[in-house]
This record gives C-alpha cells, sequence and structure tokens, in this order.
C-alpha cells in the first residue's frame, strides 16, 4: 500500500473517532441542599403587659382603744385654797396625795385655823390629816382632848405597847412634842402627833388595826435623834 493511501486511512480514523466521541460537560460543584425551611411562627398579638398588682395601702395604725379609766380622785384646787390650807398644803414632804381643804370636815380639831386631809400612796393608810393652830396651846389642848375622848392615858407609852401616848423627845413637864395611838370605834387604828413650834398636828387613819405600822409610817426615813414624824416639814 502506498504512504499515500496510508495516511489518508488515517485521517478518516481520526475523525471518525473525533464525532463519534459524546461531548463531556464539565463537572459542576456540589451544592449543600438547603435546610428545609422552618416556618415562621404566625404573629401574635403584642403581649399587653399585666400591671403589677398595687398594694392595698394599709389604713393607718388605729389608735389602741383607751383603757378603761380607773376611777380617780380629783387633784386639788390649790386656788380654793386659803393661806393657811396652803402652808399646810406647801409642807407635805411625802405619804400623803390628793389634799383637800378639811374646812367644814368632822374631823377637824377644835380650834384649828386651817386644815387639808389626804389620800395616801400607801395602800395601808386610809386617810392624813394636817391641822393648822394659832399657838402651841391650842395645838396641845386639841391633841389631849382626843386622847381623853379615846380613852388613852398620857404618859403611858408608845404605840408598840398598844393604845398608849407620850411625848417623842426627852423634857421635863409636858413636853409639846407629843404622839400617840388608838383604835376607834370601827375598829381601825389611829395615830396622832404634835410638831411644836408649827403648830401642826398630824392624825393618820389606818386601813387597818396596827397601830405599830402607823408610827412606822409616820417615822419612814427619819435619820435624827431623837427625830420626828417625817410627813410634814415647815415650807418657809
Amino acid at each position: 500500500m502506498s504512504r499515500f493511501v496510508l495516511a489518508a486511512m488515517l485521517v478518516v480514523a481520526v475523525a471518525v473517532a473525533a464525532c463519534s466521541a459524546a461531548p463531556i460537560a464539565p463537572s459542576q460543584t456540589p451544592q449543600a441542599s438547603p435546610s428545609p425551611a422552618i416556618p415562621s411562627p404566625a404573629p401574635s398579638a403584642p403581649a399587653i403587659a399585666t400591671p403589677l398588682p398595687t398594694a392595698t395601702p394599709r389604713p393607718p395604725n388605729p389608735e389602741p382603744a383607751p383603757a378603761t379609766p380607773k376611777p380617780d380622785r380629783p387633784g386639788p384646787v390649790l386656788a380654793d385654797f386659803t393661806a393657811g390650807e396652803r402652808f399646810l398644803y406647801d409642807g407635805v414632804l411625802r405619804g400623803a396625795v390628793d389634799c383637800e381643804p378639811a374646812a367644814g370636815s368632822d374631823e377637824l380639831p377644835r380650834d384649828a385655823i386651817a386644815g387639808i386631809e389626804c389620800y395616801s400612796d400607801d395602800p395601808d393608810i386610809a386617810r392624813i390629816g394636817f391641822y393648822l393652830f394659832e399657838n402651841d396651846a391650842d395645838m396641845l389642848d386639841a391633841y389631849r382632848f382626843r386622847m381623853k375622848a379615846e380613852g388613852v392615858a398620857l404618859e403611858s407609852g408608845n404605840c408598840r405597847d398598844g393604845e398608849h401616848e407620850g411625848a417623842y423627845t426627852p423634857g421635863e413637864g409636858i413636853v409639846p412634842s407629843r404622839h400617840g395611838c388608838f383604835i376607834n370605834d370601827e375598829g381601825y387604828a389611829n395615830y396622832r402627833a404634835t410638831l411644836p413650834w408649827v403648830h401642826v398636828y398630824i392624825g393618820i387613819l389606818g386601813a387597818m388595826d396596827n397601830m405599830p405600822y402607823l408610827e412606822d409610817f409616820a417615822w419612814r426615813g427619819n435619820q435624827d435623834t431623837p427625830g420626828g414624824p417625817t410627813l410634814w416639814g415647815d415650807p418657809r
């Protein structure tokens, strides 16, 4: 075979092969599968903020119910006191409260020019009286009159011995500083004492029949020797 024929055959073969070969498309880059769509939530109505509950205002603390007032004795109306009664009131040192003028009282000793009668802050004491006289002679007369009326002998002793009377300071004759005790007709202890130079006479009515207790009460806190009752002192 000639070279010309052989070359022509090769050309034809290459052409046939080229036409029969299918064109190869370029490979595509794989794409990620799209994620399934997540449905958007349906639009909801805007939330209405629930208001915080407001605290119910508390009513102001109610005033405590007033305690049932205890029956009380009226205090002294000093404007109604005479000069003598005010003098006696101003001299009270202790033990006596709610004092009132004794004018017109059955307990006002004879010849007294003024008097006050008081309750006491001691529950065993019912009443205390303070009486003013013009002079010691009138004071002693009133004191001795009461001792005699109660059957108490003068210079008979002290309250710890029963219904007795005597001077509480030493001296000769009728010493003006005196005191005595007795039980009245109602069974209550009584104590009487004189305060010379100020012309004051003291009377104590007990809530029991204990005479020594009344004397101790009258002398409570005494620091002097021999001393005397400590319920009253000269306010001048």
